[in-house]
């Protein structure tokens, strides 16, 4: 498996192998979506996630020997709890880096570099998974069909 120069964001996805990987502009329109499976809560301004344990074979073994539970928690940061909140499938990552940028005030690269790095992060542990956006065409067609 090839491994991908640091802050790549595609280069990881398995359904994007095989195929051309996407420009800058088109990594900059894919919309986060966070995974429908976690529950999670925001306390204090840090969010919350609960992870579900694998399950099945030698993970389940393991899991009843040593009495783990069925979730695995993890708290964010602030920095990570306002990314991960605007991984609503609703943002795309340009608006992610905007808000980094804005809300953090750092540069453009340095907002594009962690904001990556992050989705990247949470990605491989499949919290997320990107969505490419409807092409123009197809959310004007979407729009006149709903309106009549």
């Amino acid at each position: 498996m090839r491994r991908s120069k640091g802050g790549d964001l595609w280069a990881f996805l398995p359904f994007r192998r095989g195929r051309k990987r996407p420009s800058r502009e088109e990594a900059l329109r894919a919309i986060p979506v966070r995974n429908d499976l976690l529950r999670w809560f925001k306390e204090d301004g840090e969010v919350h996630l609960f992870i579900p344990r694998k399950r099945g074979g030698f993970s389940e073994v393991v899991a009843r020997l040593f009495r783990l539970p069925d979730e695995k928690r993890l708290q964010l940061d602030r920095v990570g709890s306002g990314v991960w909140e605007l991984c609503d499938g609703h943002h795309d990552v340009q608006s992610i880096l905007d808000y980094v940028q804005r809300r953090h005030k750092l540069t453009r690269r340095e907002a594009e570099v962690s904001v990556s790095t992050y989705l990247k992060i949470l990605a491989e542990r499949r919290l997320i998974g990107l969505r490419a956006p409807e092409p123009a065409s197809r959310k004007a067609k979407c729009r006149t069909n709903n309106t009549g």
